[in-house]
């Protein structure tokens, strides 16, 4: 009889383990597929609200079984949407997931800045921006600060580049009358004479404020309270930027020939070096016209138009963009971009600025580069104006 008994409580042992195995497996499934439909969830809405990293902070991490999402995003657009994730998962627990808010401002004080990938002087340089343009501070590593720039790319800057400034002084900063510095190189000296000495170098597109003028010098102010003496015809104050219309192609082919031989720098977007995109926004600065910081932005700026053989629909001034032909349904994978001038020439930075030419009957073709040309783009038009080309003084992230 004890025999007996023992037989049946083995079976129901065995029954037991298999039905809780089987139990098992079916959660694991369960939570695999809630898993994946959150996960799925996530990718929408930063495909929708934050496609580009470079941009915008959206950093989420959904745990193994998909009950918790961690992470911050300074979107309020995305913000929203994950908390409404809740509504359709109940479960979810999303203490952990908040929006950010700046921890402070600040403004460039040093002719050009230098922004990295990563908070050391050895990451990778990202982009660069100049004196006077105002920044906002995300989060502090150190010395090192993860800022936005006016064109709202993101990457670290250390500390001796800018000046701290709360809400109230960047106001205060913004309503100020100032110069922007039109020469190719420079330099700010103690006292209203060249021979005075130098309180720092000046690059074309610096920003300073009017102290007073004296003869033929601004007195100027840094955001770091430094004082100096400026050429005045070295300058211009801001109102030639105040235009609402695109500016003349004279002066975009002018300015972009101003750059002949300069380094390419990747990274680059001042007259020390330039990459590719960081010249065609610099052109376009310079003529008071605000443009995405890298190619793959810029391409969704503009007019689009459409390309023949003999590239006899481009005009002066169109943005043509190079790179691998999407397949199967994906994007094109854009990686430069140059100016059109004429009759298939373009200005670029390629090794250097320089001018080559897509015709085959030039001289200076470059095979390769019409192998690889994918679209183009128009700048200089009203639509233009219209679709992501914006004046600058229209624009707010800058100083004015």
């Amino acid at each position: 009889m004890h025999c007996i008994h023992s037989k049946y409580f083995f079976i129901y042992l065995l029954l037991g383990s298999i039905i809780f195995s089987f139990s098992l497996s079916c959660n694991s499934g369960s939570s695999t597929e809630l898993y994946d439909e959150i996960e799925t969830a996530l990718l929408e809405i930063k495909k929708s609200t934050v496609p580009d990293r470079r941009v915008a902070i959206l950093d989420f991490e959904l745990s193994e079984d998909g009950s918790k999402i961690t992470g911050k995003t300074s979107n309020d657009k995305a913000y929203q949407l994950i908390l409404q994730l809740k509504e359709k998962y109940p479960s979810i627990n999303l203490d952990s997931f908040h929006i950010v808010e700046p921890m402070g401002y600040g403004v460039i004080h040093v002719s050009v800045c230098n922004m990295r990938s990563q908070p050391k002087h050895s990451g990778e340089l990202s982009t660069q921006a100049l004196l006077g343009h105002p920044i906002t501070l995300w989060d502090q590593q150190g010395d090192w600060y993860y800022i936005q720039s006016p064109d709202q790319y993101l990457g670290w800057l250390d500390k001796g580049a800018f000046t701290q400034y709360s809400s109230g002084e960047l106001t205060e900063y913004r309503s100020k009358s100032k110069i922007i510095f039109k020469q190719d190189f420079g330099f700010c000296y103690t006292h209203p004479n060249t021979s005075s000495e130098v309180v720092s170098d000046l690059v074309a597109g610096d920003i300073l404020q009017i102290v007073d003028s004296i003869k033929d010098y601004y007195k100027v102010e840094f955001p770091d309270g430094r004082q100096g003496y400026v050429l005045i015809d070295q300058c211009f104050e801001q109102q030639p930027f105040s235009w609402t219309t695109a500016p003349e192609w004279a002066d975009i082919e002018s300015t972009a020939k101003q750059f002949m031989g300069r380094p390419y720098l990747w990274g680059g977007t001042s007259g020390k070096g330039v990459d590719c995109s960081g010249f065609t926004k610099m052109v376009y600065y310079l003529n008071g016209l605000v443009l995405p910081r890298d190619a793959s932005q810029q391409v969704h700026v503009g007019k689009p138009i459409e390309i023949d053989d003999n590239l006899s629909n481009l005009q002066p001034g169109d943005f043509l963009f190079f790179g691998k032909k999407g397949e199967n349904g994906n994007p094109d994978k854009v990686s430069h971009v140059a100016i059109h001038l004429q009759d298939g020439e373009i200005i670029h930075s390629a090794q250097r600025v320089q001018i080559e030419s897509l015709n085959p009957n030039h001289d200076h073709f470059n095979v390769d580069r019409r192998n690889t040309l994918l679209s183009a783009r128009r700048m200089l038009t009203q639509e233009g104006l219209q679709q992501g080309v914006i004046p600058l003084l229209k624009n707010s992230n800058y100083a004015w």
